[in-house]
């Protein structure tokens, strides 16, 4: 097993807010409908039919077997990690084929002390991903463009010395500071 920081988890939120509204919902209106029942003193409007089903009546088996497979599959989705959050990068200095992997955060690590190493930078933070590493640099150069152009092209010397199967693309963004 892999370690967890090293295992990107699917965005589960969408599925987690379809399955809370529906449970909402379905609670909501039994509430309604137990309220209105007893404020009425009658029995429950819309179940008369449902007094001669047994447990092993067809809607009643098709409807548990729809939420045995609900169930299953929210739990599947649950449980499944995502894919590794991690850059293939080679080791020629140990032989040929040679390789590792470096995880994204250290990709962003990387970028940050280089950003952090420039003449003029006042402070840097990197968001990364497998596949692009961005960079927000505050910096007191009277150029912030220069400064751009020259943090963009070290970090992608740095991760090219790497030796990263896959280069992760590189965007550099500059905000002015008046003093540090």
């Amino acid at each position: 097993m892999s370690n967890p920081k090293i295992r990107r988890r699917p965005n589960r939120r969408v599925p987690a807010l379809i399955v809370a509204t529906l449970i909402v919902a379905l609670g909501a209106l039994g509430l309604w409908w137990s309220i209105t029942a007893v404020a009425a003193a009658q029995p429950l409007a819309g179940l008369d039919g449902l007094e001669g089903l047994t447990w092993g009546a067809i809607p009643v088996v098709l409807l548990a077997g729809l939420a045995a497979v609900i169930g299953v599959v929210l739990l599947v989705l649950a449980l499944k990690p995502g894919r590794a959050a991690v850059v293939e990068m080679t080791l020629q200095e140990f032989g040929p084929g040679r390789t590792t992997v470096i995880t994204t955060r250290g990709l962003g690590r990387i970028a940050a002390a280089e950003a952090d190493r420039t003449d003029g930078t006042v402070s840097s933070r990197a968001d990364s991903r497998p596949g692009r590493v961005q960079v927000d640099v505050a910096t007191v150069a009277p150029n912030g463009r220069e400064v751009q152009a020259q943090l963009t092209g070290r970090i992608q010397e740095r991760f090219n010395a790497l030796g990263l199967r896959r280069s992760p693309r590189v965007t550099v963004r500059t905000s002015k500071k008046e003093k540090r």
